[in-house]
This record gives structure tokens, C-alpha cells and sequence, in this order.
């Protein structure tokens, strides 16, 4: 089992169910990522999945 963060300091925060596990992400840290602050490749590839497979159900609904 991996380490068990407190995430209160990290708030707002966003749970991503990845086909690995469940991520708490900061909303900073994503924030980051798309203004190209932080790279991308900081995101794990299934939560990196996850995001765009949400994302697609959200733009074709």
C-alpha cells in the first residue's frame, strides 16, 4: 500500500480514478500543467488517460 497523505493542504484538490489506482491531484498542479508551468509528463499516463477520457464524455454528451 502506498504512503497515506494528509490532503488537506493540498486543496482544491480533484480525485482521479485511474486504472492503477485513485489520485489526489492539487487543481494547482493540473492548472500548471496546461499553462505549461510544470511538464506534463509530471502526470502518471493513466490519470493522464483518465482526464482526456472524462474530458471526451463531457465534450460529446
Amino acid at each position: 500500500m502506498g504512503e497515506v497523505v494528509d490532503i488537506e493542504s493540498k486543496q482544491p484538490h480533484l480525485v482521479v480514478h485511474a486504472s492503477d489506482a485513485a489520485h489526489v491531484i492539487p487543481l494547482s498542479l493540473l492548472e500548471d500543467v496546461a499553462k505549461g508551468a510544470k511538464p506534463s509528463v509530471i502526470l502518471s499516463e493513466p490519470v493522464v488517460r483518465r482526464i482526456i477520457e472524462e474530458w471526451l464524455q463531457q465534450v460529446t454528451a
